[in-house]
């Protein structure tokens, strides 16, 4: 129940798009919109570039996307990848939320997280087909129920606890993933152990020997497709969770290896998902799995570390084919030596699945508890935190 709540306008809490100045061809931290995460509070990277033009932002800032569909899938986060006084910048599609004076600002970031803003923004997306974006001035005139301070600060630590224990989860998945490539690297890339050269049981084959393809059962969805379903699966494109959707193509372990779009990094090696569970994928990315002693696990550690630049094709859009794919030349050591590495790594990836499981399971109970917490169904007055 409420007490003490009083009804403002969004732009009276929350200033938009706050002026910030970045010197034009200077360098500064960019925060693309490809890297944010569906549904997500912490930006997961970003690039050092010149500036040429964008929304600018400070940390604690939050940042919506203000067009389809990236604002239906979800892609707002809390800026947090700054240092003191630093300013970075963004898409010219984003919109800039900066808590005013005896606002939160992790309150003000979950409150434009919840349905309280997000279906107003949805509703009043207008433009051609595929092109929609927010109306900013609908935004700012939504009148809030706003609690008093001290409540705001419960409610967003509430919340801020869950998506910090999902931010712990990621970076300890992180560490093992570093440790099992690591150890991948010394044990059949850099070949220390017999003197720098591979050994005699080993050969160089190609890709088509070590993996099977499941493209066949590929299936793209449009926005308007996904816009009907609820959100229960992740629906994967070339490089990340684009949505989610209520059916599924595939159940288990598999790796998601771009096909088309960004298929590589800076450095030439491909851009890799390693999923499991329940999914949906586009047709922008290679499904694999492994043979003749070959796991995903070994195959996403071995594709992690293989430069696949010479077998991109497309002067405008990149491409890797299936063709070019399987004829990738690759080192193959016997089973037996991979049977014994694989028993190795395999509890490393089990804990990332584990890790992972736990982060769906806090992101349901924060994704329960936010509208909630944001209409003050739940009293959090007398919680003390």
């Amino acid at each position: 129940m409420k007490y003490n709540w009083n009804v403002k306008r969004l732009d009276d809490i929350a200033e938009f798009n706050p002026r910030e100045t970045i010197k034009k061809g200077s360098v500064a931290k960019k925060i693309a919109m490809d890297v944010l995460q569906p549904f997500t509070r912490d930006v997961p990277s970003f690039e050092v570039t010149e500036f040429n033009g964008g929304t600018k932002f400070r940390n604690g800032d939050t940042i919506m996307a203000r067009i389809t569909p990236c604002l239906e899938n979800g892609k707002t986060a809390k800026v947090s990848i700054l240092n003191e006084d630093e300013v970075g910048f963004g898409s010219t599609e984003y919109i800039v939320f900066r808590a005013k004076e005896v606002i939160d600002e992790d309150y003000l970031y979950y409150l434009v997280c919840s349905p309280t803003v997000r279906e107003p923004a949805i509703k009043s997306m207008v433009g051609s087909s595929g092109r929609q974006r927010v109306q900013t001035d609908v935004v700012k005139g939504l009148e809030i129920s706003v609690p008093p301070y001290e409540e705001q600060i419960k409610i967003g630590k509430l919340l801020k606890d869950l998506d910090d224990k999902i931010r712990l989860n990621n970076e300890i998945n992180k560490n093992l993933e570093q440790q099992a490539i690591a150890l991948y690297k010394a044990n059949f890339i850099d070949f220390v152990p017999y003197d720098g050269k591979m050994p005699s049981s080993w050969r160089q084959g190609t890709v088509s020997e070590i993996i099977e393809i499941h493209d066949s059962k590929r299936i793209p969805l449009s926005n308007r497709e996904r816009s009907d379903l609820d959100k229960i699966y992740p629906y994967y494109g070339a490089t990340s969770i684009m949505d989610y959707v209520d059916k599924y193509l595939f159940d288990g372990i598999y790796l998601l290896l771009a096909e088309d779009g960004t298929v590589m990094d800076d450095r030439g090696y491909p851009i890799l998902q390693y999923v499991e569970g329940r999914f949906w994928v586009n047709n922008h990315a290679h499904i694999l799995t492994g043979k003749n002693g070959y796991t995903v696990e070994l195959l996403y550690l071995l594709f992690k570390l293989t430069n696949v630049k010479s077998i991109i094709t497309g002067a405008v859009q990149l491409k890797i084919s299936q063709a070019n794919l399987r004829n990738l030349r690759v080192v193959i050591p016997t089973q037996a030596d991979l049977r014994e590495f694989d028993a190795i790594i395999q509890p490393l990836f089990s804990e990332i699945r584990n890790l992972r499981a736990e982060n769906q399971q806090l992101s349901a109970i924060r994704d329960s508890l936010l509208p909630k917490l944001m209409s003050g169904e739940i009293n959090v007055a007398n919680i003390d935190l």
